[in-house]
């Protein structure tokens, strides 16, 4: 068994690799040349500890071929099984980056392309989201949503050895440990949360009415990629990795509005009128300045919610399961007040 993996120095990528290395086989890693990528691949070498089992292969996702020597690419050929394409970072999701990687996988005759996507790719779809759907004219507001979207497409009209497709949805920090090395959900409204705690607690915090959110733990993701991975599925399965407890996103604050000592969020507010109240003087700066993001605020939840019946029916008999964030959640903010702050 060999993998060839991308971004796997990444949030998801080394606790993939470990997942991997409990297997048979050696994992080779795609690593820029520049000194800060490489230095990020010797240190998750160092906590991955396989020795000469993980080995670096030189390249870069924005060049043709991936920039990889062809030579390699050459020798592997017939002999990579598994192809991770961890593309939910804004660069990887790139369509330009996905093709490179398809084109990668026909050089190498791959046994199978995992493209690691994200339910973003849903867009402003309301209602049910399912596994089997992809393109239904859906509104995609944002440049990332836009941009997952097109490389998820790349894959499904380009791809000629077999694929499956992953799509997680807010991927936050590890359960057991809270350890994250990106911002990306939640953690964009910490920096309010810790402001915040600073008023009295019996002061409400008053926001627009947020709809639906869904997250889900690092560790629950690397473990659940390698297992589907590794079964046998048909070409195109797609997989939502996602909670399968529908929450609100005020709830969601409110649970990291306690560990913090602010005052909880009450809805008072349709959505609509957020976007005029961004644009009075100062408040759409003052947010910036405490770290959200004014496009995170626009589109801090999801219109619709997602199926998992591919996933749940996959993972039936294991121990791979969403731990309810509430258990967690205590966890995934003392990390990031003792590393973030």
């Amino acid at each position: 068994m060999a993998y060839l993996v991308t971004g796997a120095s990444g949030c998801l990528g080394r606790y993939l690799v470990s997942e991997l290395l409990k297997r048979s086989g050696d994992v080779h890693v795609l690593v820029r040349p520049d000194t800060a990528s490489v230095d990020r691949f010797d240190r998750c070498a160092r906590e991955w500890a396989a020795g000469e089992r993980v080995r670096a292969v030189r390249g870069d996702p924005a060049l043709p071929g991936l920039g990889i020597d062809p030579e390699w690419l050459a020798a592997h050929h017939g002999s990579i099984d598994h192809l991770f394409h961890l593309a939910a970072g804004p660069d990887a999701a790139r369509p330009g980056a996905c093709g490179h990687v398809v084109d990668v996988a026909h050089r190498l005759a791959a046994g199978v392309l995992h493209h690691v996507s994200t339910v973003a790719v849903a867009g402003a779809v309301t209602g049910l989201f399912t596994e089997d759907m992809f393109d239904v004219g859906q509104v995609l507001p944002t440049p990332y949503q836009r941009a997952a979207f097109e490389a998820e497409r790349t894959v499904r009209d380009r791809c000629e050895v077999p694929w499956r497709s992953y799509r997680p949805s807010i991927v936050i920090g590890h359960s057991r440990t809270g350890e994250i090395d990106r911002i990306a959900g939640p953690y964009h409204f910490f920096r309010l949360l810790r402001k915040a705690a600073q008023l009295p607690r019996l002061l409400p915090l008053l926001v627009p009415q947020l709809g639906e959110t869904n997250m889900v733990p690092v560790d629950f993701v690397s473990r659940a990629l390698d297992h589907l991975a590794h079964r046998p599925a048909p070409s195109g399965t797609t997989y939502h990795l996602v909670d399968p407890r529908r929450q609100g996103a005020t709830e969601v604050l409110n649970l990291f509005a306690d560990e913090a000592g602010a005052p909880r969020l009450i809805e008072v507010m349709p959505k609509r009128i957020l976007e005029p109240m961004l644009r009075t003087p100062g408040l759409g700066w003052a947010l910036g300045h405490l770290g959200v993001p004014q496009e995170v605020l626009e589109h801090s939840e999801f219109d619709c919610w997602f199926d998992f019946r591919n996933t749940a029916a996959a993972l039936a008999g294991t121990d791979i399961r969403v731990p309810p964030l509430a258990a967690y959640a205590p966890i995934v903010w003392k990390y990031w007040i003792e590393n973030r702050w």
